[in-house]
């Protein structure tokens, strides 16, 4: 794929423009989106902790949040402790925050799991402009402002009490710039994250021009000192971080690749919906050797089948426990799993996989059963679903 998080404006310079003019056109986009109504009939609200939650259901509309607009869902469900996760999800490029909404599978994961789940969109302070509209992950400086409005997002929802959150258990995950961001994020600001996910996510420090290219030999060693380079003075809370990568069998150099998908045939993802080969693996496993250097973790387990062998799962641990997971989802490209049972179709959402694995569910079953800030019993008063 030539442009994708990858590209930038007509200059494949990235996004250079000053930051005041980005923020003027970022405040006219967001204003003609609540004029426009598109974003529903409500009002707009203007930050996450002015808003009563809809209890389980979305928000009537979505709230723009740190000049995100950001869809909620509030479970009437809890943790053991009475209280709520809280999971920060992110789209990919070429994928809205509304997409994941009505596709994801992501109202079920939080009414079984007790966890409010938040969807920002990327908003107009974006890397490629329309239609690409990617999370700026580029070298991990936050020329676009999307790391730090992420963060100050996820504090805005987590201090709103009517929600409840548990600060011991916030997570973050995200698919392709999605997913890069939020390991550059979870670098950053590793005491408010306990755990972060990672799909087909480009490593941290990387060139968002590179993505759709193998990870250049010096990578691992780049995204090792970029991302100490980040957790400062906040390193400390990375010993207690896990962090789970995934990819489907699928992507780009994957063993089952099949569907290479090309700027020349933009309906192509329609033709193969959740299938289609966009970002090497190579960056995942890099991302697992980044991880296994900062944690100072063992090497790679034994595969293991999870979800009935819908996907396979590696772990690796420090000191016993469980610091990374390296997730393959199988028959799955680079997409989002969201693990309906239903079968892959256009109608089905972009860059979503809705038949395989259910990786909500997996992602945030693994984060509950392995946190290792949480000082009770993380499993949720709901039934729990199979890993």
């Amino acid at each position: 794929m030539k442009v994708d998080h990858w590209r930038s404006t007509a200059n494949g310079t990235g996004c250079d423009y000053p930051a005041v003019f980005r923020r003027l056109v970022l405040t006219i986009f967001t204003l003609l989106l609540a004029g426009l109504g598109q974003t529903g009939n409500a009002q707009l609200h203007a930050k996450a902790g002015s808003a009563t939650p809809v209890m389980n259901s979305w928000n009537t509309s979505q709230q723009i949040i740190e000049h995100h607009p950001t869809w909620i869902f509030t479970p009437s469900a809890t943790l053991a402790n009475g209280k709520r996760g809280l999971l920060i999800v992110l789209h990919g490029c070429m994928q809205t925050n509304t997409v994941l909404k009505k596709f994801g599978n992501l109202d079920t994961l939080a009414k079984a799991r007790g966890v409010v789940v938040a969807v920002p969109y990327v908003g107009a302070d974006n890397y490629g402009g329309p239609p690409y509209n990617c999370w700026n992950y580029d070298g991990a400086i936050d020329a676009s402002g999307n790391m730090g409005d992420l963060i100050k997002l996820t504090k805005d929802i987590e201090g709103n009490a009517a929600l409840n959150i548990d600060s011991d258990q916030v997570y973050l995950v995200g698919l392709s710039s999605g997913g890069a961001i939020a390991l550059a994020i979870g670098c950053e600001a590793p005491q408010i994250f306990a755990g972060i996910g990672a799909i087909a996510g480009p490593s941290v420090g990387s060139s968002q021009l590179l993505a759709t290219s193998e990870p250049p030999p010096i990578n691992v060693d780049v995204a090792v000192a970029r991302c100490r380079s980040l957790a400062q003075p906040n390193d400390a809370a990375l010993a207690t971080q896990i962090t789970s990568i995934a990819y489907g069998n699928m992507d780009k150099d994957g063993p089952a690749e099949k569907f290479d998908y090309t700027d020349l045939n933009t309906s192509f993802d329609k033709m193969h919906p959740g299938q289609l080969a966009v970002v090497s693996i190579r960056w995942s496993d890099d991302n697992v050797e980044v991880l296994r250097r900062i944690y100072d973790a063992d090497s790679l387990g034994p595969k293991q089948d999870v979800q009935n062998g819908l996907g396979t799962q590696q772990v690796a641990l420090k000191d016993g426990k469980e610091r990374i997971s390296l997730l393959v989802s199988k028959n799955i490209g680079h997409a989002w799993p969201a693990g309906t049972g239903q079968a892959n179709t256009k109608k089905g959402g972009l860059w979503i996989a809705q038949r395989g694995i259910d990786y909500p569910d997996y992602v945030m079953g693994w984060f509950l059963g392995n946190n290792l800030r949480a000082g009770v019993s993380t499993s949720s008063s709901q039934t729990q679903m199979s890993r």
